[in-house]
């Protein structure tokens, strides 16, 4: 057997060859549902590397039950797309010919007719091509009138592809066992699912910690490894290191110690970046890659103009930690002394006597991380360089009321 420690380290070709050729394969619920917004071709793709390891699949229940209780706002967000998109390519068009009318142009009558003519077209070629391509959904094969149908074309290949491969999931006594599991672990942020614990509302916030105990309890029924494949990329399923995205460490080990089996766990276009290596004559993915790397993008991009909708304190930065240096460090935000300007403390993840003794800790990036609040610096949002991850406002008054701290400010 590989070092005690696999689960920091990463696991050998040996053990790599192993879970490829005997692996369970299960989905999350947000690659699935991936699958709607695809082009047909993508999705077409998507569903061929599916069949190809049919006879590995396995879903887990709350996969299944998550699919069915998002499947209506997925389906929406895409239909609303094409109307969104044309309203959107017309407004700003009509806005460039206003813009037309009002600049120093308009008094060069010639050019200012000539770019209003050019505008009228491109406004036509445009519309004429969206009445060309319709969107990647047609709302018939998914509503009855106002009631969304059971089923639709999507979700009866996926469930074809699966079978009878699904999980029975828990009873209800098992899940309050569960829902006052994951209680303790969110406080002590062990993974998965912590970071919905302010995220999602009741029982919905163990949903991760569901699919993770099912994944555990069939991996022991079957005595195999799995091959989980998610494209959530919160730190309660990865560690972050400068960008660098590993499965959490705590997620293998814990794995391994319970089921005596072992996990590995990608994101899609890893595990097909993995698979073309495996697997011989594995179908043409390009496609369906691409568009779920734009999918994802798209939503971290989101997500991130959410988060820096203006940096707030509680939020985690790297930043430069010199002009003359292209190093960063993360810093913690916590406290905005004017616009734009920030009060921040150092973090670092080395765990010795001094920082454990010396610091107050946080978790951030799937782990454990010291705050040096004896070397407050000051950072304006233009130094900011990427995102790392956001405490809350209870931790963040934690450190900043912890003894240690205090003590530091009075001196």
């Amino acid at each position: 057997m590989q070092s005690k420690f696999f689960a920091h380290i990463g696991y050998d070709n040996d053990i790599s060859s192993i879970l490829w050729t005997d692996a369970i394969i299960s989905l999350d619920t947000n690659t699935l549902l991936n699958a709607y917004k695809m082009t047909p071709i993508a999705r077409r793709q998507f569903f061929h590397v599916l069949e190809t390891f049919k006879n590995r699949l396995w879903m887990p229940y709350q996969v299944g039950k998550e699919f069915f209780s998002n499947r209506r706002m997925v389906i929406d967000a895409e239909l609303k797309a094409l109307q969104y998109t044309k309203q959107y390519f017309k407004k700003n068009i009509e806005a460039l010919a206003s813009s037309v009318e009002k600049s120093g142009i308009r008094f060069r009558t010639e050019l200012a007719t000539d770019l209003q003519i050019e505008l009228n077209n491109l406004k036509e070629i445009i519309v004429r091509k969206f009445d060309l391509y319709p969107d990647k959904l047609e709302r018939k094969e998914y509503y009855d009138g106002f009631n969304l149908k059971a089923e639709d074309p999507i979700s009866k290949e996926i469930f074809e592809i699966f079978g009878d491969s699904i999980g029975d999931g828990f009873n209800p006594e098992d899940l309050i066992k569960i829902y006052e599991e994951g209680e303790r672990r969110y406080n002590l942020c062990i993974p998965p699912g912590f970071e919905d614990a302010d995220k999602k509302e009741n029982y919905k916030k163990y949903g991760d910690l569901i699919i993770w105990k099912e994944l555990i309890e069939h991996a022991k029924a079957e005595s195999r490894p799995v091959i989980f494949i998610t494209d959530d990329v919160k730190p309660d399923w990865w560690e972050i290191n400068n960008e660098i995205r590993n499965p959490h460490p705590e997620l293998l080990n814990e794995f391994y110690r319970i089921t005596g089996q072992l996990i590995q766990i990608y994101t899609y276009s890893t595990f097909i970046e993995q698979a073309s290596k495996q697997v011989f004559d594995l179908p043409d993915t390009s496609k369906a890659v691409e568009e779920i790397n734009a999918i994802n993008e798209e939503e971290r991009d989101r997500v991130f103009e959410e988060i820096i909708n203006g940096p707030k304190p509680g939020d985690i930065y790297y930043i430069k930690k010199s002009s003359l240096s292209d190093n960063v460090t993360p810093v913690l935000l916590y406290e905005e002394i004017s616009n734009g300007i920030f009060y921040a403390f150092p973090i670092t993840s080395k765990r010795d006597s001094v920082t454990i003794n010396t610091y107050p800790t946080i978790h951030c990036g799937g782990k454990l991380a010291a705050v040096k609040t004896d070397q407050r610096i000051m950072v304006s949002t233009q130094n900011l360089r990427t995102y790392y991850d956001r405490i809350d406002l209870k931790e963040l008054s934690n450190v900043i009321d912890d003894p240690r701290s205090i003590l530091f400010r009075e001196k």
